[in-house]
């Protein structure tokens, strides 16, 4: 009757070291990756949300400037227009 071997484990010992080290050395490459990506994305977001806020007031001002009340001020800041039944009073000291 033969004789049954044992399975010597500590043969594979390295082998699973060296797995277990090369899995390790992927996570921390992902990890750093992924840090990268996420600063690369908070820094956008913020750009993101200054570029609405710069659209926004473009748009307040847009709006502003096709509006009769600009086009008035503009006449009577850059003409002298006034209105049928406004007084105006003028500074003769200068």
């Amino acid at each position: 009757m033969r004789r049954r071997r044992k399975p010597r484990m500590y043969l594979y010992l390295p082998f699973w070291l060296l797995i277990i080290g090369m899995v390790a050395v992927l996570i921390v490459i992902q990890f750093t990756t992924y840090q990268e990506y996420r600063q690369e994305l908070d820094r956008l977001t913020a750009e993101l949300a200054q570029e609405e806020q710069i659209a926004a007031d473009l748009r307040y001002r847009q709006a502003f400037y096709e509006s009769d009340a600009y086009i008035e001020r503009l006449a009577r800041e850059r003409l002298d227009f006034v209105r049928q039944d406004e007084i105006i009073f003028r500074n003769i000291a200068n």
